[in-house]
């Protein structure tokens, strides 16, 4: 003859689940911390997780322990730091009137750096004594614009 006996788990008077096996409805109840009844009759009851204990036991203590010290501080507010504005540096134009050197630094002893060909337009941060100085990190010799 077949075993038809029905293990029905329950939880906090609310039906979980029907099972035909004891062993499965008893894995269940294990699980969900739950009774296993049969024919209206408790068959075992479910084991309460270790976990569910421990959460409790610390939340009672969490409660039980009085306030020592009550630290308060200012908000922080977060601002992305700002970027420096970059400006393009004021240059004039100049065109030359003749094959010049270009010199490292403003001095006729100075290394020549490169050559500008008559008619090349030069841009030029400031005018140093009777020097250009290039906005290209150069000098070329003024001489009074001749």
């Amino acid at each position: 003859m077949a075993n038809t006996k029905i293990y029905t788990v329950v939880k906090d008077g609310e039906e979980l689940e029907k099972l035909k096996t004891l062993t499965a409805a008893k894995k269940l109840a294990d699980a969900e911390g739950a009774e296993v009844y049969s024919d209206e009759e408790c068959v075992y009851q479910g084991a309460v997780s270790p976990v569910e204990e421990k959460v409790e036991e610390q939340m009672q203590e969490q409660v039980e322990e009085p306030v020592k010290d009550i630290i308060t501080a200012a908000p922080v507010i977060s601002e992305k730091p700002k970027q420096p504005e970059v400006t393009e540096p004021v240059t004039e134009k100049y065109r030359l009137k003749s094959l010049m050197n270009v010199r490292k630094k403003p001095s006729m002893d100075s290394t020549i750096i490169a050559t500008r060909p008559e008619g090349t337009v030069v841009q030029v941060l400031a005018l140093e004594g009777d020097w250009l100085h290039l906005a290209s990190d150069g000098y070329i010799l003024y001489g009074q614009g001749k």
